[in-house]
């Protein structure tokens, strides 16, 4: 083997996007994070040698997501010897964009690459899915398959996701209020049945979304991006989250919402001067709560080897 350390990268994401609740999803150019994985022909199995960015992660790899989606494809790639990880975290664990799903993803883009296995981001997805799975306790794929494939994912109830087009030059704003929402409470919010008129006009705005992504429209594209199902019961847990609602469209936002289960909210519009969004920090200064602001577009690249 000529490659003993493979350094990947892998983007946060956006999970549901209002229409497509644990099936649609999008990468983000920023932020990202990054894992080291390092080869030891002379040692035995897999550790997890350091974590930096991020408190409180267990460095037992049966206990970590990018450990568990390494093993995952160390074991049908046939690996023998050591395999150690440095996971550099960059986006924070219960932000609501993709934490777990760009740790699996990188991890599982490093292991193929430090072996050579050649395997498209769609045969690593499965993979990855035993990652996410630690953390989510199911294997949905909204977070997991654009953080591998990049741009706009369609993930269908079986078989492979399907890449959309990107319907226009979106500017997005993620905001993340550092608080607390468990995913089981965000989970638990939801009612297990909902009015048959609000299910099929969430279908029709789905069906909506995908055609003007289709066509190209970004203007209906973004019209569509109604949430008529998740929002209204989540939305109490984020704190201020209808007048920071108000405020962005009241400075030009065109679409926004809840970034899988929050507490990160995403805003969607257009220009360098909508990217600045010092607007977002503001808010949630002005309450005493600290939040990270990320100006950010969508990624046309998934998670990729980058050294």
């Amino acid at each position: 083997m000529s490659v003993l350390s493979t350094k990947a990268w892998a983007p946060a994401t956006i999970a549901n996007l209002n229409v497509g609740f644990d099936g649609l999803g999008c990468a983000l150019n920023a932020p990202g994070e990054t894992i080291v994985a390092t080869w030891n022909p002379n040692g035995q199995g897999l550790t997890i040698t350091e974590i930096t960015g991020a408190a409180g992660l267990s460095l037992n790899p049966s206990e970590n997501v990018a450990g568990v989606a390494a093993l995952s494809l160390m074991k049908a790639l046939g690996i023998r010897g050591g395999v150690s990880l440095k996971i550099e975290k960059q986006i924070l664990p219960g932000s609501g964009i993709g934490s777990s799903a760009a740790s699996a993803a990188a991890a599982v883009v490093a292991i193929d690459g430090l072996f050579n296995g050649g395997l498209r981001p769609d045969e690593l997805l499965p993979f990855a899915l035993d990652g996410e799975a630690l953390a989510s306790g199911s294997r949905h794929a909204d977070n997991v398959a654009p953080a591998l494939m990049g741009g706009l994912v369609l993930c269908p109830p079986e078989g492979r996701p399907r890449a959309l087009k990107v319907p226009g030059d979106w500017a997005i704003t993620v905001v993340h209020p550092q608080v607390v929402i468990k995913t089981s409470e965000a989970r638990g919010v939801l009612p297990k049945m909902v009015p048959f008129e609000d299910a099929i006009n969430q279908a029709r705005w789905f069906a909506t979304f995908v055609s003007a992504c289709a066509d190209g429209d970004e203007e209906s594209a973004g019209f569509a991006l109604e949430d008529l199902l998740v929002t209204p019961h989540r939305s109490a847990l984020i704190p201020g989250f209808e007048e920071l609602r108000k405020l962005a469209f009241d400075r030009g936002a065109r679409a926004g919402g809840i970034s899988g289960s929050g507490p990160s909210t995403f805003w969607i519009g257009r220009g360098e001067e909508w990217k600045a969004a010092s607007w977002a920090a503001e808010f949630y200064a002005q309450r005493g709560i600290t939040a990270h602001v990320y100006p950010t577009e969508i990624s046309t690249k998934g998670a990729q080897i980058i050294a």
